[in-house]
This record gives structure tokens, sequence and C-alpha cells, in this order.
């Protein structure tokens, strides 16, 4: 599960496949419409010590990961909310480091990071964290409020769900998509009715963009509790304009943590693509996500590599996502997908450098 929060004002293009987004502290993220990645485009790299190795031996896959973990902790302590967020989700890998990080993170002054440690803390039943998750039931946030009646519940304690029906209901689209995705996560299947219920009802003065964005999100929910002929939604999606390539990407991604096979065909013509058909880097990396997700053997490792070097930083961070999928479907790390990731640790922009450790731990689990 990668936890999401739906934020308003972002387009889901650049970026998409990072485990987290960035925002100031009136804008937040999310992991499904995370493109506010220039805030962190200038700061400084983060610290690997000396030239990491080009993986080899076995003594250099474990410098590999002490690094991948050393910088994420750095990362968490950044000054900078996107970095902050993205290192909290790419440490459940590990979760033995994650205890003191979650505990700062659920006091965060900024809702992404309260949002994505309450997730964490949920996803990974941590007990002794999760009496932390009662004041932000009362969070100003109704996002951070409903991740954390998920740990809660998570943790197996008894919480009051029914404001997740309220927030289904809610014309702002943050609000709305993240109890979508809070209720697929609890998986209780009598929530259907509710989310069917909610896709006709508000965000009438929302964009068509955004809301297309939320009709996606409440289709997953709802396949996630059973309904798969809402995949039929999300499939669609596949097929949007060139110009909506954003919608193509989240729904690439959708299939993929879904484990539509069905769509396996669809993801991987916009990979393999060429010509004056070929989709954006973007589409073809997140369809390659995909695919590495539901058929590993056929996800075409090139389309990511290609973009190791791109002059652009979120290719570059995308890529290395893409890379670790790649990896980590194969079942093990290997010697063309290690020095990519290895390479990106020692980036130049600290996205790009958490997307890497991100996945070079990713591998390793």
């Amino acid at each position: 599960m990668a936890s999401r929060i739906d934020f308003i004002g972002m387009t889901v293009f650049a970026g998409i496949l990072l485990t987290g987004c960035a925002s100031d502290n009136q804008k937040v993220w999310t992991t499904k419409t995370e493109s506010s990645l220039a805030a962190a485009a200038s700061d400084p790299s983060l610290r690997v010590g000396e030239q990491l190795p080009v993986p080899g031996t076995t003594q250099d896959l474990g410098e590999l990961k002490q690094a991948a973990v050393e910088l994420l902790k750095q990362a968490a302590e950044s000054t900078n909310p996107l970095l902050r967020a993205n290192a909290i989700e790419a440490l459940q890998a590990t979760p033995e480091h994650l205890p003191p990080i979650v505990r700062r993170g659920l006091g965060d002054e900024n809702r992404a990071v309260r949002f994505v440690s309450a997730m964490t803390v949920g996803k990974l039943k941590m007990q002794d964290e999760v009496s932390l998750l009662e004041p932000l039931l009362l969070d100003e946030s109704q996002s951070v409020q409903a991740a954390a009646m998920y740990g809660l519940k998570r943790c197996g304690r008894q919480v009051d769900l029914t404001p997740l029906s309220a927030m289904l209901m809610s014309d702002n689209p943050e609000v709305k998509g993240n109890a979508a995705f809070v209720l697929g996560e609890i998986g209780e299947p009598t929530a259907i009715r509710l989310l069917r219920h909610a896709a006709g009802i508000g965000l009438a003065r929302t964009e068509p963009s955004r809301r297309k964005v939320v009709e996606l999100q409440l289709a997953e929910a709802m396949v996630k509790l059973g309904e798969q002929k809402e995949l039929e939604v999300i499939r669609a999606a596949l097929f949007a304009p060139e110009e909506q390539g954003e919608f193509t990407a989240l729904a690439c991604q959708m299939c993929g943590e879904l484990g539509d096979r069905g769509a396996l065909p669809n993801l991987l013509d916009l990979a393999m693509r060429t010509g004056t058909r070929e989709q954006s880097p973007e589409v073809r990396m997140a369809a390659t996500s995909a695919i590495a997700q539901l058929e590993p053997t056929k996800a075409p490792l090139p389309v990511p590599a290609a973009h190791v070097g791109s002059t652009r930083f979120e290719l570059r961070a995308q890529a290395a996502h893409t890379i670790a999928e790649v990896a980590a479907g194969r079942g093990a790390p290997n010697s063309a997908t290690l020095p990519y990731l290895s390479r990106l640790l020692n980036d130049a922009n600290p996205l790009v450098q958490v997307a890497a450790a991100g996945g070079m731990l990713r591998v390793h689990a």
C-alpha cells in the first residue's frame, strides 16, 4: 500500500511514481497527483559518504542498503516536507528504523507528513505508537483524521468510522479522494454503496481534471472492496488523449497496484510503442512499473534506464522507482538494476536520492 493524500492544485504528470509529494503548508501532497516537485529542486543533495560501490559482492550490497537507510534518516529530518514524507514511506521497508521518525512525523507541522505517518502506523500495525493517533482524530485536516481512523482500525482499536461517510460527500477533492482511499484500504465491503453514491455528489465547482482524478480514486476503492466491474472505469483512462496523459499514468499505477492482468496488453503497448504514437516518458515508465507488478519478466528495463541520466530530476526519480519495481518483481537484485540505483543514490538532487534509496530497500526487502 502506498499512502496517498489528494492535494489541490497539482497535476498528475511529473513524478507520479515517487513515494510521496511535496507542498508548502498551504498545498499538500499526494502519491497520485504529486507533481509539486520544484519545491525541492534546489535543495542540496543528501550525504552518502564516499562514492558508493557498483554492486558486485555481498558486502557491496550491504553497504548500499546501509547507505540508503542513512540517507532516508537524513531526509526524514529535512526542512522540506516533501522529503520528510517520502522518507517515512520509504523506510516502511525497514520498520526497525521507523518508531522515532514516525512519532516525530505524527506531530509534524505539515499535514502531508502527519498523514503518511498515521498511515504508516496502520500499515505496519505499530502498536507502541497507536495511542498517538487518538489526538489526530481532531486534527485540523480531515485527511489526517481519516488516516488516524485507518491506523486505529488496523491496530485493532475501537474507532468510529462514520465521519468517513461525510468526507465522501465533501466538495473538497482532497478530502473526498482520501476518504475513498482509506475506505478501500480498510477493506470494508459494505462501503461500496457509499462509494458509488459519492461518485455522483459534490465537486460541482472543481475543475474537470480534478474531478476525474477523484472518480478514478473512487473506482479504485470499489475494486479493492470487491466491485470488479469498476476496473473498466480505470482501464478506460488508459486510452485518455495524449494531452491528458496524467490520467493514463494514473490508471497505469492503479492497474499495477490492483493486480489487473486484464490490462497487461494495453500496458505493454503503452510502454513499448515507438514512433509517432510513442507515449511520454512519464506514461511509459508508469506502464513499465505496472507491468513489473503484474508480469515482471515482461517489464522493459530499457524504458526507465533511458532516463537515469536525464537532465530532468523528476524523470530520474521516476526512473529510480521504476527500476526498483522491475528488480523487486523479478525477485532479487541483480547486475542489470543495482548499478543504476547505486548511481542515483549519488544524484545531485535529494528527491532522486530518496527515490533511489526507497527503491534500494524495496529490492532488499
